[in-house]
């Protein structure tokens, strides 16, 4: 798990990460998933920002997510997101089982 934001029984935010620079090094994790009522901000030792997380709830979130590898998973201006080549997406139903490459198709 690099990212995840998701709101608790409450309806508030929490936020959970283990971000990493491009070279695949490891730069920030938040421990548990916690909420950030001043925001957040991360950058890397060479100054890149790899998340941006405003303190005021409605406003754009920036990241750049990298994996142990150093490779460019997704990022966002806050406006448009870009998904990277090696960043695989399933969908998982409420209740349902997964949808994606991992599931056998019917012959």
């Amino acid at each position: 798990m690099i990212l995840n934001i998701a709101a608790d029984t409450e309806g508030r935010l929490r936020v959970k990460f283990s971000l990493y620079d491009s070279s695949g090094h490891p730069v920030a994790e938040s421990g548990e998933a916690s909420s950030f009522p001043a925001g957040v901000r991360v950058h890397s030792e060479e100054g890149e920002l790899l998340l941006d997380l405003p303190a005021k709830i409605g406003e754009n979130i920036l990241y750049r997510l990298y994996n142990r590898k150093g490779e460019l998973l997704t990022s966002s201006d806050g406006v448009s997101t870009r998904i990277g080549p090696c960043l695989r997406m399933e969908s998982w139903p409420r209740g349902g089982v997964p949808q994606g490459s991992r599931q056998p198709r019917p012959a």
